[in-house]
């Protein structure tokens, strides 16, 4: 009796270990979609991390609202920073230094002397589709500033106060046809409620919306990289080290609406204007394309040219991609397939250099994607919402048998466990 007893209580532990492992493993559960890849959890601790970055000795550097700390490869963490005036929206790290926006700033962060420095000031920072990005392309450190606009014309949408309605800021010398819309009858790149005239100039800002940046970091020197872009939800280099980035389409909502816009996949180059407002995908506005009610009208009077770049690919609906890493050497998928968030399938999905796009991973309904990124021969995705950074891999016959070490913890404390019974029992035979 004794020793059913024993045998018993032996038993409900392992019940009670294998619910717990269970229900530890499933707060991380992602269903595989594709063949020959599988994912692990790569980091946890991430929760409400809002970006992240890994450097070439594998330490991943994590962004909240106000601080930044290191994961080592050893699982060991560290706050590097923390700063309850900051609102950290995107980090990139190069060189031993971080960089990263916050509000109206890009800071950088030499990690060998634990210096903050101001880089940049006076950037755009508020609006609807205000996307900001960083990228470090031939030494130099990329900015994206989104429009703050859907399609060039501030519209009152109750978020702001009427004083305070965010409108764009253009980036080059432009002059309007001067149309206005609504009923404030508000002009194209001006405040809300004021009109603009037809031959009005507009004058470049040092920092407008809908632009690229490109900044020396040796000098902090800035130039003017690329215009014409709405907004960049996501980008990376591919392995001939060109930019390309997914692009955001106009809505139909506001005192200006498009209709049937889609999001895009871009080669972005430098010195080019993209057409934002008025071209989206390659196309002209006045294209019946985009036509709602009647046919929509030009903004600018004297676009930088009369046609623009075509983009890569072009998906099935406006606002709903976002992020972007590139398989470069072809190690998870094929080189240069594009991987990228699709928020309105809830899935990790890609695209093949032939423009087929398959889904990857179905996420979790709680799950948060806050970034892609291609290192070190994996993709990582940090979910904020889970709170972990999953590693995608692809899955050949060495990886067949990676199972998460919380599993292997179990079977190998269930052989340990069922290991001392059969001894025990042998003993108690022999001793009889």
């Amino acid at each position: 009796m004794r020793r059913f007893l024993k045998f018993l209580i032996v038993s409900v532990i392992i019940v009670v270990v294998a619910f717990g492992v269970y229900k530890f493993s499933n707060q991380y559960r992602m269903n595989t979609l594709k063949n020959n890849i599988s994912w692990s959890v790569a980091y946890k601790n991430c929760k409400n991390a809002v970006a992240f970055d890994r450097a070439e000795n594998k330490d991943t550097y994590l962004a909240y609202d106000n601080y930044i700390k290191v994961i080592k490869e050893d699982g060991r963490e560290e706050t590097l920073l923390q700063d309850k005036s900051l609102k950290i929206e995107n980090i990139v790290y190069y060189n031993n230094k971080l960089y990263f926006i916050s509000k109206s700033t890009l800071y950088g962060y030499d990690l060998a002397n634990k210096e903050l420095k101001q880089i940049l000031d006076k950037i755009p920072a508020e609006g609807k589709y205000l996307d900001r990005n960083l990228i470090i392309k031939d030494s130099k450190l990329l900015l994206a500033i989104g429009s703050a606009t859907n399609s060039g014309i501030a519209s009152d949408d109750g978020s702001y106060p009427i004083n305070k309605i965010p409108y764009d800021k253009s980036s080059i010398d432009i002059t309007l046809n001067g149309f206005n819309y609504g009923d404030k009858k508000t002009g194209a790149f001006m405040p809300y409620g004021n009109s603009s005239q037809e031959g009005q100039r507009i004058k470049a800002q040092d920092l407008g919306n809908s632009c690229i940046i490109e900044i020396n970091l040796n000098t902090n020197k800035r130039t003017l990289y690329a215009t014409g872009i709405r907004n960049i939800t996501g980008w990376d280099l591919d392995s001939e080290g060109s930019l390309i980035g997914i692009v955001g389409g106009m809505e139909n909502i506001g005192e200006r609406p498009i209709n049937r816009d889609f999001d895009y996949l871009y080669e972005i180059d430098k010195g080019k204007w993209y057409g934002w407002p008025d071209f989206s995908g390659g196309d002209p506005i006045t294209s019946p394309r985009f036509k709602g009610d009647r046919i929509v009208s030009n903004i600018i009077y004297n676009p930088p040219n009369k046609t623009v770049a075509a983009p890569i690919h072009q998906y099935s609906d406006a606002g709903i991609i976002k992020y972007l890493a590139i398989d470069k050497e072809g190690n998870v998928l094929g080189k240069n397939t594009k991987v990228y968030f699709d928020k309105k399938g809830n899935v990790i999905s890609e695209i093949s250099t032939d423009n087929v796009v398959s889904d990857l991973l179905k996420l979790k309904d709680t799950s948060q994607i806050k970034g892609i990124k291609y290192s070190e021969g994996y993709i990582y995705i940090l979910d904020s919402g889970i709170g972990c950074i999953y590693k995608l891999q692809s899955e050949d016959l060495d990886l067949k048998f990676n199972l998460p070490n919380s599993v292997w913890i179990f079977i190998c404390g269930f052989l340990f466990t069922l290991t001392c019974i059969v001894i025990y029992k042998f003993h108690s035979k022999k001793n009889k």
